[in-house]
């Protein structure tokens, strides 16, 4: 049997406001928030840990366990007092404080946790900075945040409370900034199933990951995951173990049940997802119909502009004839007049009769 040990939660959880993960909220986040914490505190035995944006509290709580002291620091000072309300232990407490600007000595820590928070701010560079002046030396940083090329395709939604999301090439460039070494996990929710060996092995995983309703995918790697995990130091850093997270619900018999609304939560994800794309491809056509159709009114504007600047120089044509007319009429009276009446005088005048 393995080492079993206490899940922390808060007794007086916090409202989810659809960032920060508190205990009102399980199934795959929660998941995904409690595997970090748990890799994270197999590092941390008998270690001064920082928990940067340690959010209600559990994940420090869980590596005060095993560490010598952790300090958690949290940007909201409500939750913060409500963390300490929630988790009294003797080797932990926690502070309000900014991450760019954390409220530690320097050299005070052996290991930083933070997970899921440097996407939330610009100044990143500067919180690496911080990390490192806090961090004893060959301190570690156990750090994570979203792929962006992965968890924000061009097709989906940003995340209004992400502020810069990295690629994996960014994030890994960002940490060899500050650490000389750096190692990556992927990190990918899911239901499936696992095989691992009896005892230790070398060989190279076998994944298999279903590609639709018609094809797998066999890969030696974690395809398509949308976190990634770094271990940061400035001492090499052994290779890490492959970590598994097995969520069960409380009650046996409530298994199968979960297990099939998993996977009808996934089967309606994977149909949002055709929704979603198809939406997109709708919205492009629609785009597209609409900047024709812009062009089509801007060439008919310009037409009718061109056919009234056309009419207008008409009429003014039109008024010119109807007035030289109008001159010419007068004219031809005046002649007319002439030759009846003062053209006869003026003859009986000259020949004198």
């Amino acid at each position: 049997m393995g080492d079993i040990f206490k899940r922390e939660a808060a007794a007086n959880p916090e409202p989810f406001t659809g960032e920060r993960l508190t205990s009102a909220l399980d199934g795959q986040t929660q998941i995904e928030h409690y595997h970090r914490y748990l890799f994270a505190r197999s590092l941390c035995a008998g270690l001064d840990v920082l928990d940067v944006a340690s959010g209600e509290g559990y994940g420090s709580a869980q590596l005060a366990q095993v560490a010598r002291s952790v300090v958690g620091v949290e940007y909201s000072e409500a939750t913060a007092r409500s963390a300490g309300a929630n988790f009294r232990r003797d080797n932990l407490r926690f502070v309000q404080g900014d991450a760019r600007a954390l409220p530690l000595a320097g050299a005070s820590v052996d290991a930083v946790v933070s997970f899921e928070t440097i996407e939330h701010f610009d100044g990143q560079e500067a919180f690496l900075s911080e990390i490192r002046r806090v961090l004893r030396p060959e301190g570690c940083l156990i750090v994570s945040t979203p792929d962006r090329d992965i968890y924000s395709p061009s097709s989906a939604p940003p995340n209004e409370y992400h502020v810069r999301e990295l690629s994996r090439t960014e994030f890994l460039a960002l940490l060899h900034r500050h650490f000389n070494h750096v190692g990556l996990l992927l990190q990918r929710p899911m239901l499936g199933s696992v095989l691992l060996p009896e005892g230790a092995t070398t060989a190279e995983p076998l994944v298999f990951d279903r590609r639709g309703t018609t094809h797998f995918e066999a890969c030696a790697v974690l395809p398509r995951a949308p976190f990634i995990v770094a271990i940061a130091s400035d001492r090499p850093i052994p290779p890490s173990p492959a970590s598994l997270f097995i969520e069960r619900s409380d009650v046996d018999t409530d298994r199968l049940g979960l297990i099939q609304r998993t996977a009808e939560l996934e089967h309606m994800r994977t149909l949002f997802d055709d929704a979603r794309a198809q939406l997109s491809h709708t919205n492009a056509v629609l785009t597209e119909t609409y900047g024709a159709a812009t062009q089509a009114t801007m060439a008919a504007q310009a037409t009718e502009r061109a056919r009234a600047a056309a009419t207008s120089e008409l009429e003014a044509l039109r008024s010119e004839s109807a007035r030289r007319l109008e001159e010419l009429e007068r004219t031809r009276g005046s002649l007319r007049t002439f030759l009846r009446h003062y053209l006869p005088r003026l003859r009986r005048h000259l020949l004198g009769r």
